[in-house]
């Protein structure tokens, strides 16, 4: 006999666990308990007083798009009362030369609705592609932006039909050009813009999303897709951590429970059914209804279920998904002052920008920086991408202080020991400053009141993102996108035991701290259960 029984059991308490359950709750009518095995609820959406006292460190989601909240905002209406404030960037995103200091600047939509400040940026090196830009971001609102929340925010179809974007992306008006299926990003870029400092100040701030290789050939299309949203991003007031705490509010007060240090070691089978979960204490949990993991596709197939329940094929798709591209530095400075930089001779306002790259006119330099990591090797010069959250959200920081972030892409936590990264940690920062000084004179040592220093084997404390330390749990590549991810059996959120269903980073059209994976598993069990669908109720298009 089950030591306890719910309708739902959630495995795993990250963003994605606390989305699914509160869509549950609330428009599913049930009873639902969620079993983390951490001390708390949000997985990536989280903060500590790490850097300094007082000062708030997001030691993984840091910077959060608009399209990544959509639902949490519209179908519950208090979730912003309850903590989760979004703050767009004045500018969204940059990139300072370090040739000379000049810098273009790709300004946030609600500052720059029509896109004009950035085509002003653009044209201080190419009319003609500000021009370009324009042109692009008229396509995007008419007809891409549509598409793109659609594809974002349902399960995906079968994976032999076309979904919602490449339906879309075949329409004549927008000019797509058919070998950009198979061409790289840097690629499109130069057939878009003829100059190489607009490729560069595109590359280097679109990488944190597309963090593969600028010659990696099919990406031409995701960075043609993804272009506009390199001015839409902001920042949770408070830090990403109160998201979890306004979903958590909203869960508690639909009858949720949550079960923090409760960690599930099996879901129980029984004929071809999930009736519930073990725990690895040997407690067990009944599931009336269903069960859903929020963990890894190799700790589903691996560690929940066993290999029985999948094709071999699907097997061996899991074992050897790609990785350890996604192997990031997250280094958090507690400063006196926020950095103030050369390039204000050249953009006044270019400090005000959320996410700014620091980096060469020559787009090949991230080509030469991804080549050095596919050969295991720790790249000689690694871009820096900066911000400072405390600048738009002074809660982060004490007063008249500031909480700056600095990241860079490096080598996967099971590609070097231990004892490595400490010293690797060390090494780095001096690179850091160094660097960041050469940019911002009043970056040095002396700024410094403390920092953080998270890198691919800090992320091993999720244990979804083992062993490689790979923030959006596996890469995000053209064959494990969208419909793709993370395997196409799997994609469309349910898996080959009944009422099991899954979500996570790993699922959805993406990583990072988003809303769409937990709610499209919530949409692909409303189907099944007939279950609430506030979509419909609400008439909306997604």
């Amino acid at each position: 006999m089950a030591d306890k029984s719910f309708d739902a059991i959630i495995i795993g308490g990250g963003n994605k666990g606390l989305i699914t359950a509160i869509y549950l709750a609330k428009y599913g009518g049930m009873d639902v308990a969620i079993f983390e095995s951490r001390h708390e609820l949000g997985g990536g959406w989280s903060c500590e007083e790490s850097a300094a006292p007082g000062f708030i460190t997001n030691t993984h989601a840091v910077n959060i798009d608009k399209y990544w909240k959509i639902v949490l905002e519209r179908d519950f209406p208090d979730f912003v009362e309850k903590g989760g404030k979004w703050i767009p960037y004045i500018i969204s995103m940059g990139t300072i030369f370090k040739e000379d200091n000049s810098c273009i600047a790709f300004h946030h939509e609600d500052y720059d609705s029509q896109q004009e400040k950035t085509a002003a940026s653009i044209a201080r090196f190419s009319q003609k592609d500000a021009d370009t830009w324009l042109n692009l971001w008229k396509k995007w609102k008419e007809k891409i932006e549509p598409a793109f929340c659609k594809w974002i925010y349902n399960p995906p179809p079968p994976h032999h039909e076309p979904d919602i974007m490449e339906q879309t992306l075949m329409d004549p008006s927008l000019e797509i050009d058919p070998v950009w299926a198979v061409k790289s990003a840097i690629e499109v870029l130069r057939d878009l813009f003829e100059s190489d400092e607009v490729v560069a100040a595109v590359l280097r701030p679109s990488h944190a999303a597309m963090p593969y290789s600028p010659r990696m050939p099919a990406t031409g299309i995701a960075q043609f897709i993804l272009l506009p949203l390199l001015v839409n991003f902001g920042c949770v007031e408070g830090g990403t951590h109160s998201y979890a705490h306004a979903c958590h509010k909203i869960f508690l007060e639909n009858g949720g429970k949550s079960f923090t240090k409760h960690e599930v070691e099996r879901v129980l089978i029984e004929n071809g059914k999930a009736k519930g979960v073990r725990l690895i204490d040997g407690t067990e949990i009944e599931a009336r209804k269903l069960v859903v993991s929020t963990l890894s596709p190799e700790q589903l197939c691996f560690q929940l279920i066993g290999e029985d329940y999948f094709q071999s094929r699907t097997i061996r798709r899991i074992k050897h998904l790609s990785r350890r591209i996604i192997a990031i530095t997250w280094y958090h400075w507690a400063v006196h002052e926020m950095p103030r930089y050369k390039a204000e001779a050249f953009d006044p306002d270019i400090y005000k920008t959320g996410l700014l790259s620091l980096g060469s006119k020559d787009p090949e330099t991230l080509v030469m920086e991804n080549a050095w990591r596919t050969l295991g090797k720790m790249p000689p010069d690694p871009a820096l991408l900066v911000w400072c959250l405390s600048s738009l959200d002074p809660t982060q920081a004490p007063e008249g202080k500031h909480i700056v972030g600095s990241e860079q892409f490096v080598l996967a936590a099971d590609q070097m020991s231990e004892r490595e990264w400490l010293e690797f940690k060390k090494r780095n920062a001096e690179y850091v400053i160094k660097c960041w000084q050469e940019y911002a004179p009043n970056m040095s040592w002396e700024n410094v009141i403390g920092y953080d220093p998270l890198t691919p084997y800090d992320c091993l404390r999720l244990k979804n993102m083992c062993p490689t330390g790979n923030w959006a749990t596996i890469d995000v590549i053209p064959g494990q996108t969208g419909k793709h991810r993370p395997v196409p059996e799997l994609a469309q959120h349910r898996t080959p035991v009944k009422d099991l269903y899954a979500t996570g980073a790993g699922w959805g059209f993406s990583g990072g701290g988003m809303d769409c994976q937990g709610y499209n598993c919530y949409k692909t069990i409303a189907s099944d259960h007939n279950l609430g669908k506030p979509w419909e109720k609400g008439g909306y298009p997604f």
